[in-house]
């Protein structure tokens, strides 16, 4: 059955992402790329709708495991334990650390609990859920009531499926992100959500690149090789971690 007041119910269930300028967090990631198993890795993560990312990979003890920094067109990535540098787009980047061409202002949609900014087009009703279809074939998101109130709870892209099994408020507490069939690496991932900031003023230094001296260059398919997140958390999950 037609949705009819399909394009009123996605504003309202997306009005708070949607106005997210800035938004910060504590993400801890799990999973898995192709067929590596990933430790569960702590991100310090902040991204703007401008395009400005940063996402720092930090460790229990010793130096971060990656540090990413920059803007969408130019964003550098350093190793600081493997004291190497790369400079390229942050999609490409994090395409090469996780399997996922992800831009700043994709995260800030993912996080943020938008799925993505594409603008609803009409909605249909498919046994009892509601379905929204986007704009310039962007996919489709699930609407839930919420109380009063419509909220986003799963959505697909051209390039990855998104699942919100869990909120706080009006945030994402945990997503799920898992890259579509025919995908050249499966991806599954489980993003636990924590220390949300949204619309906080953010420094410029905060997405400063690394600074270190005496970093050896490498590419793209440099860091892909090393594996999953820059290969330091990659392999089997170890006894009593979830």
């Amino acid at each position: 059955m037609p949705v009819p007041d399909a394009v009123r119910l996605w504003s309202e269930a997306t009005e708070a992402c949607t106005g997210a300028q800035t938004f910060s967090a504590e993400i801890r990631v799990s999973g898995s790329v192709g067929a590596e198993r990933l430790r569960r890795v702590t991100l310090q993560g902040a991204m703007t709708r401008n395009g400005e990312i940063k996402l720092l990979a930090v460790a229990p003890a010793g130096p971060p495991i990656f540090n990413l920094a920059g803007r969408a067109d130019r964003a550098t990535l350093t190793l600081p334990r493997d004291r190497r540098i790369l400079v390229a787009p942050a999609a490409d980047i994090v395409d090469a650390l996780i399997g996922l061409r992800l831009t700043p202002a994709d995260w800030l949609d993912l996080l943020s609990g938008c799925v993505t900014a594409k603008r609803a087009v009409d909605g249909v009703l498919i046994n009892g859920a509601t379905i929204i279809s986007l704009e310039d074939a962007g996919g489709r998101v699930r609407l839930e009531k919420d109380g009063a109130s419509w909220r986003t709870v799963a959505g697909e892209r051209p390039d990855l499926l998104v699942e919100y099994p869990e909120f706080l408020g009006r945030w994402p507490s945990v997503a799920r992100l898992s890259s579509r069939g025919g995908a050249a690496v499966v991806v599954r991932l489980e993003l636990a959500i924590g220390q949300v900031f949204v619309n906080s003023p953010l420094a410029p230094r905060v997405f400063a690149p690394d600074t270190a001296t005496g970093l050896s260059p490498m590419t793209l398919d440099e860091l892909r090789a090393l594996g999953p997140m820059g290969g330091s958390h990659s392999g089997a999950e170890p006894p009593g971690e979830r």
